[in-house]
């Protein structure tokens, strides 16, 4: 079994309870820009620092199953869930509406609603990201397959042209699938593989690009200028990326820190191990605010919700080990 790192699940703990903390607190405050500057793409980086290129066009195959089973069934049946809270709470939708809604809803993919060609498309919530993320791997999976062999600077050269092509695709129009944050995903995929690769040139450095980061991020921050991928919002186009790039950096850095407390170091990498869950149970508990009309923010608001949120993940990790340790015993014992 894969031996995991500490710090890269306690960035993953802290940036999905940064998740929840922003979706309940008032839009486009202080601290609502600093969590955007960095949440989402902080969680891609982090995936393509564990990436591994395929080898062998069987790998791709193994690891499309893998993908199909962390991160399309998930977001496959949470919709389902959230679909089914609505028919319920709502007498005028019909099964042929919800069939119809699942479906389109499902297949347009995007965070927020959006309005095409004179039609409004409703969102899946945050589960935009399970879908985005799902593609992006497959994609970045048969790029590095066939780019492999090829010069460094052409690789980015590729990667940055997918990024300034995202900016430019999501300033006029919006993708079914994402299919234009997929571009951006595979950038920040790259760099994070980059940060692996040459992870002791950026130790020997370490100091001079955390200040640089630190001082660039500050400066956005301060002009309130911050990166949100699921609006299509790049305030200063390719800088804004840099920016979350920076922002990453930093944060990524200081969880290396504090992966060294054995207290926090335990809560945050128990957090970040099923933050995939966590962020399904969220995007649920979301819709159910939605549903019930509950007009509710503030930081008193967001603490319950993410320990309420942490809980009720944790306890479905619990039943579902214990299901799953049942039915080994059972197979034991036959």
């Amino acid at each position: 079994m894969k031996k995991r790192i500490d710090w890269i699940d306690v960035a993953k703990g802290i940036s999905i309870i940064l998740v929840i903390i922003g979706h309940s607190i008032k839009y486009n405050s202080d601290i609502y820009r600093f969590i955007l500057s960095f949440h989402m793409p902080i969680f891609v980086i982090l995936s393509g620092i564990t990436h591994k290129i395929p080898k062998s066009k069987d790998k791709i195959k193994e690891n499309i199953y893998k993908y199909i089973k962390q991160l399309l069934i998930p977001y496959i049946l949470t919709f389902f869930i959230i679909m089914l809270l609505q028919t319920l709470t709502n007498d005028k939708l019909t099964l042929l509406s919800f069939a119809k809604n699942f479906f389109v809803t499902l297949i347009w993919g995007n965070g927020v609603k959006y309005t095409l060609l004179g039609h409004t498309l409703k969102s899946v919530g945050p589960l935009w990201f399970l879908i985005t993320l799902f593609l992006s791997k497959i994609i970045f999976d048969l790029l590095s397959f066939k780019l492999k062999e090829k010069k460094l600077d052409m690789n980015i050269v590729i990667y940055c042209f997918c990024a300034l092509a995202a900016i430019k695709i999501g300033n006029i129009s919006w993708f079914p699938l994402n299919l234009d944050l997929v571009l951006i995903f595979l950038f920040y995929l790259y760099v994070g593989f980059l940060m692996k690769k040459y992870v002791n040139l950026l130790k020997k450095y370490n100091i001079i690009i955390f200040l640089i980061s630190f001082a660039l991020w500050g400066i956005c921050l301060g002009l309130n200028i911050n990166i949100e991928l699921a609006y299509r919002l790049y305030p200063i186009g390719i800088l804004s990326v840099i920016e979350s790039l920076c922002a990453s950096y930093c944060v990524i850095e200081l969880c290396k820190i504090i992966s060294q407390s054995k207290l926090l170091n335990k809560f945050l990498t128990n957090v970040g191990k099923i933050s995939l869950i966590i962020l399904c149970i969220h995007a649920v508990d979301m819709e159910g605010i939605h549903i019930w009309h509950l007009n509710i923010n503030g930081y008193i608001f967001a603490i319950i919700r993410v320990i309420a949120t942490l809980l009720v993940s944790f306890a479905f990790v619990f039943i579902k080990n214990k299901i799953k340790n049942l039915k080994i015993l059972k197979k034991r014992t036959a």
